[in-house]
């Protein structure tokens, strides 16, 4: 009688348990995924996908400066007016075009500006800037 008291109370909780992690399972895969910025994954983004004359004028290392100077720049910008959008470009890539230059970078403002395009659409697409889009 013990042993039978013992395995249906084993069973019952382990029922429970089932149920209960199936629904939080089932809750948190309705969820949407917060987006995870990664240096690696943006720089070979942009590299990929800039024009061959500006991607022939920055190094790696440069690139990848560059973007963690940007991505600063978003996330600590001091605007507070509801007008001013992330997609500021013009003022995005100046501001990290005179970063660059104050730490010594060679480099001109097409090809910031382009780097900030690249980076912007990495951002978009992994859905830091929006609705991810869906592969």
């Amino acid at each position: 009688m013990l042993l039978l008291t013992l395995v249906s109370s084993l069973l019952t909780g382990f029922l429970v348990a089932v149920g209960v992690i199936g629904r939080e399972a089932s809750r948190l895969g309705r969820q949407r995924r917060e987006p995870v910025w990664r240096l690696e994954e943006a720089a070979m983004f942009v590299a990929e996908n800039l024009p061959y004359n500006a991607a022939s004028e920055l190094e790696p290392l440069e690139l990848r400066e560059l973007l963690r100077w940007h991505l600063n720049q978003l996330q600590f910008s001091k605007s507070e007016s509801s007008d001013a959008s992330v997609a500021d470009q013009q003022g995005s890539s100046q501001d990290l075009y005179r970063e660059a230059r104050s730490k010594g970078f060679e480099i001109t403002k097409p090809v910031v500006q382009e780097v900030v395009d690249g980076h912007l659409r990495y951002l978009t697409i992994i859905g830091a800037l929006g609705i991810a889009q869906k592969d």
